[in-house]
């Protein structure tokens, strides 16, 4: 792949290609990059692989993501890698992988790029943290999870099955004996996908908690002063950080397909940075 001119400020993001005739699925998920205005689009993984999860290192030109051979994702099924991508010149290497086990929804924190994913084996579900040269695993069920220097939050669901889902935000302070855990939500309705801000005062989330589809909700990353802050129809998730902490990009399927938004904090204006129409559909993005 020809190396492109550096990003100001990328954006990058997974996407599944349909026929735009036949409305099937060409490819199930692909890595793409782009501006920060959604400018300068371009693709950057091919094959026939399920492509997901991309996380943006600091440094503004690698990127994690996770791989599966299936094209479509299960996170029951052993295989799944992290791969690690250089988004100029789509040069990429294996970052982990486990035989046996599925590793996937990876998170790079703006604070530190301290490293969250999830590890699958069989029906168990473990939540990895790599942080100053330390991996360890958290203590109790953990999905979705981001990183704070002190802590991590994530999503905690104790009962597994159940419809419809109950899943609260815990903050977990520590690890092994030693952690102990604070729930920033409770777990009456479904609460996921948490992000925080790049100087550690917010956080994020994708939730159900006004009984409708999901929003985007902003609080203070204690919990404390939560609000809807995309008030949109349809379904608003995956949120995440600018750089900058003063914008939050998200997925939303208001417009009738799943595109890429950003709304600024300050005065909660939204835009819209894809219009795919029947071609695709974009999701998880990452500032």
């Amino acid at each position: 792949m020809a190396q492109q001119n550096p990003y100001r400020n990328p954006i990058i993001f997974a996407r599944t290609h349909f026929d735009e005739t036949t409305g099937d699925i060409v490819h199930n998920g692909k890595i793409w990059i782009m501006e920060e205005d959604g400018s300068e689009q371009r693709q950057l993984t091919e094959g026939d692989s399920y492509d997901d999860h991309p996380a943006l290192f600091s440094d503004g030109r690698h990127a994690l993501y996770s791989e599966f051979n299936s094209t479509h994702f299960s996170p029951s099924t052993p295989g799944g890698k992290l791969f690690k991508i250089d988004i100029y010149t789509g040069e990429k290497t294996i970052y982990a992988e486990k035989l046996g086990c599925t590793l996937h929804h990876v998170t790079i924190s703006p604070i530190d790029d301290i490293l969250m994913y999830q590890r699958n084996v069989g029906k168990h579900v473990y939540q990895r943290v790599e942080q100053n040269g330390e991996i360890y695993e958290l203590p109790m069920r953990a999905i979705n999870g981001i990183a704070l220097k002190d802590s991590v939050i994530f999503m905690h669901e104790k009962n597994m099955g159940l419809s419809p889902r109950q899943v609260a935000l815990v903050r977990m302070y520590g690890h092994g004996k030693d952690a102990r855990a604070t729930f920033l939500t409770n777990d009456a309705c479904l609460h996921r996908r948490p992000a925080v801000s790049p100087d550690g005062e917010w956080m994020a989330w994708q939730t159900n908690v006004e009984g409708g589809e999901d929003e985007v909700y902003l609080a203070r990353v204690d919990g404390s002063e939560a609000r809807n802050i995309t008030n949109a129809e349809g379904l608003d998730g995956h949120p995440w950080f600018s750089r900058d902490g003063k914008w939050i990009v998200f997925e939303s399927d208001r417009t009738g397909t799943m595109e890429i938004w950003k709304i600024n904090l300050e005065t909660l204006e939204q835009h819209q940075l894809t219009f795919s129409g029947k071609a695709y559909s974009c999701r998880t993005p990452r500032w």
